[in-house]
């Protein structure tokens, strides 16, 4: 399994697990958690399912794993044997001081008694659970002689905070992996007096208790549980279709799809591509984005089919029509489980029957009545006067006929001819309310007059994301760094060293993928995307972009100290931070050091790319701007000032898309709102939902703090960090090296951070 599925300290898990007692209805019922009825042991934690009248009082645990003396850093690998903290998304752990010496377990604070500390334990497959005896019990009164100091060496064993394995084993090593299933839960720790605690975690249920599934315990009643680490259920952050975008989304949310959005999928048309042609991805129709980082996808194709799916209306006394389907994440474990309900315009069908070669059916007639419309369609053509001369014509001859005949069927026929057939051509040539009787029916297909281009417009179709479920085997064709794979044009030719002649390797040529990034920004149409990644290659080969952090940059230090702007620390979900203060930029100390703005142009890449290449290197990474514009004045948004704006907003956002996740504008005066409404033109759509624009030091310090950890907010906007910034002294000492100054270092001083990295974009 890949280092992307190893847990880590500092993420969240779920532990799913089946009890003993009682089946649940899904696979998605099954992680842990607590049941909310605060009984005579308080809150505890049990096993779903807890039964239908029960169910609406349990809450599945989120925890956070960490290592109880704090030995192990965000980040580490998990290895089993290692003894952990589980912290819930409440802030609390496990305990079994819960009223009593009961050995049931159940969410309580952080240092109290009774807190427990657990080890994974991963058991081969074939390895069974065990369930207690009256050994067991025997057992435990000797453990019961034990003393606090025994339990605390526990976690000082093989000098690394790991527990020893070597008494068992059968047990497996190694880091702990996100889909390992038939793992053990071993309590290390119980912080009593008594060890009896020590156990691995079990299920057990009295026959008189109310909850199905039954109790998690710790001291080795009922039967061991077994469990499969999942990762935690993510939130999706937006979702994005046509020109409609949904953030943020909570699951079972209903969406009524644009009729515009059916309207693109039903137009669209299959192209026949011609031998040795390169054919692209389907074009995505709607997008997910994830807060894991992942980004799920429903294709064009898949949402044709389930629309002719939906063709049918639903019975008078029925149900809409509903389908449910599955769409595999983009760049990280698991499903996304989609359900559609209702039914589809009868002219979005119409659409793609026509799409796929199918002409709209024509009501059929049977062959009589067909003979029927035949002859009444001759005789609506024969004029009055020639049907009046064919008529006498044929009662003369037929007359002649009827005084030789004899009475009988064959006479009441012939008369009937004569009496009926002038009746019948009066009936078929005249106008009059039965008129349609003798008409065949006329097949006119519906005009859609709708205003597709209309955004309030929707369909009657609607979507739903039921659930998030994690299976590691459910993986879209994705690469490492989200990427979407796609034939791309042939690879440059490497040489024995490995690189790549004439220019630095790109991702669409080390890996035949464009970068997701550029994908997203183009609404999902991989053909734009490929567009714009082409471009992007070639803009930063023709500026040099790769190589600005090997050349000089003599004008680093006078355009820091007249323009102040820096890298400080990190957000809460780990996005870089980048500070900048427009007001207080020096343009005319600048001017007469002989700077231009293709200088301040060069600066702004060159800390980009510092950014991108060595701070922060995930290419779906994103960053928070804080733009301070205290003293800025009217007169800064004319001439050369709004030219450097305009130029850099243009190149971050043609060739840097997707990696900003918010933007905060503080102190601003109070005419900006009337500037914001001119400058915002130039910033794109998604861009402009994520700027946040405040004022008042209160206010600023609540804003930067719902996104960034108060130790990482510097001192002037209300936070506890001083001084100058990591990302900061790294980039001084790179200046330093490349300008070849007096204090620079031997050696390049991101030399070891790049190697990291071989792709630059």
């Amino acid at each position: 399994m890949g280092d992307a599925h190893v847990l880590r300290y500092g993420q969240k898990v779920r532990l799913a697990t089946r009890s003993t007692y009682a089946e649940a209805a899904s696979a998605s019922e099954l992680a842990i958690g607590y049941y909310e009825k605060n009984g005579r042991h308080g809150i505890l934690s049990c096993v779903p399912p807890l039964g239908a009248k029960l169910q609406p009082l349990f809450t599945e645990d989120e925890f956070l794993v960490l290592h109880p003396t704090e030995q192990r850093a965000t980040g580490d690998h998990v290895q089993y044997g290692e003894p952990l903290v589980l912290v819930n998304q409440h802030g609390m752990v496990w305990n079994n001081k819960t009223g009593g010496i009961t050995g049931y377990v159940g969410p309580r604070p952080r240092g109290v008694p009774g807190e427990m500390f657990v080890s994974f334990t991963k058991l081969p497959p074939g390895v069974g659970v065990a369930k207690s005896s009256k050994k067991d019990k025997d057992k435990d009164k000797d453990k019961d002689k034990l003393t606090a100091s025994t339990s605390a060496s526990v976690l000082s064993a093989s000098g690394t905070g790991s527990v020893s394995m070597s008494e068992s084993p059968e047990t497996e090593l190694g880091p702990v992996c996100f889909g390992d299933a038939n793992v053990a839960i071993t309590v290390v720790e119980s912080n009593r007096h008594s060890q009896m605690f020590n156990k691995r975690l079990s299920n057990f249920k009295k026959p008189t208790s109310h909850i199905a599934g039954g109790y998690i315990c710790c001291d080795g009643k009922g039967t061991e549980l077994r469990f499969t680490i999942w990762p935690a259920k993510p939130k999706i952050e937006q979702i994005s279709m046509l020109n409609k975008l949904i953030t943020p989304y909570n699951y079972g949310q209903k969406i009524a799809l644009p009729l515009g959005l059916l309207e693109s999928t039903a137009k669209r048309t299959n192209v026949t591509k011609k031998a040795g042609e390169t054919c692209g991805i389907q074009q995505a129709e709607i997008f997910f984005q994830l807060s894991n980082e992942a980004e799920a996808v429903l294709p064009g194709t898949l949402l044709q089919q389930k629309m002719l799916a939906h063709a049918k209306p639903p019975a008078p006394d029925g149900d809409e029509p509903e389908s449910v389907f599955e769409l595999p994440l983009r760049n990280g474990p698991g499903v996304l489980v989609v359900r559609l309900i209702g039914v589809a315009p009868r002219k979005m069908i119409g659409k793609l029957a026509a799409k796929n070669g199918k002409q709209p059916q024509v009501p059929q007639v049977k062959r009589g009545m067909a003979f029927f419309y035949r002859v009444s369609d001759l005789l609506r053509l024969v004029p009055v006067p020639i049907f009046a001369l064919l008529y006498a014509v044929l009662t003369n001859h037929l007359w002649g006929v009827l005084n030789t005949m004899e009475d009988g069927l064959r006479r009441e026929f012939v008369v009937l001819v004569l009496v009926m057939l002038p009746a019948f051509y009066v009936a078929v040539k005249v106008d009059h309310p039965f008129s349609a009787l003798f008409q065949p029916p006329v097949f006119q297909p519906e005009v859609d007059d709708t205003d597709y281009s209309s955004i309030s417009a929707s369909g009657t179709l609607k979507l739903i994301v039921t659930e998030y479920r994690f299976d590691t085997s459910a993986q879209g064709s994705s690469n490492a760094n989200g990427s979407v794979s796609r034939p791309g044009p042939a690879q440059a030719t490497k040489s024995a060293s490995g690189s790549t002649s004439g220019h630095s390797v790109t991702a669409l040529e080390a890996t035949g993928s464009v970068p997701m990034r550029f994908i997203l920004a183009e609404k999902g149409d991989e053909d734009k995307a490929l567009e714009r990644y082409n471009e992007t290659t070639e803009w930063r080969r023709e500026e040099g972009v790769d190589r600005l952090l090997e050349e000089p940059s003599p004008h680093f230090k006078i355009i820091k100290e007249n323009y102040p702007h820096y890298y400080h620390k990190r957000g809460k979900n780990g996005e870089p931070v980048y500070y900048e203060k427009p007001g207080k930029i020096n343009l005319k100390a600048l001017k007469n050091a002989g700077l231009t703005l293709d200088d301040l142009m060069h600066n702004y890449l060159m800390i980009t790319e510092f950014l991108w290449q060595v701070i922060e290197q995930d290419d779906n990474r994103k960053g928070i701007s804080v733009l301070d514009v205290d003293g800025i004045g009217i007169s800064d948004f004319a001439g050369e000032a709004v030219e450097y704006v305009r130029k850099a907003a243009s190149v971050s956002g043609k060739h840097y898309p997707e990696r900003c996740a918010y933007i905060f504008v503080i102190n601003v005066p109070s005419w900006f709102s009337m500037i914001w409404n001119t400058v915002k033109g130039m910033v794109d759509d998604v861009t402009r939902e994520k700027v946040i624009i405040v004022r008042g030091k209160k206010k600023i310090f609540e804003a930067l703090s719902e996104r960034i950890p108060v130790e990482n907010i510097p001192v002037e906007y209300g936070g506890t960090s001083d001084g100058k910034s990591p990302e900061e002294d790294l980039l001084f000492n790179l200046m330093a090296y490349v300008n070849n100054d007096e204090d620079a270092t031997a050696t390049n001083p991101i030399e070891e951070i790049l190697k990291k990295k071989p792709i630059k974009h």
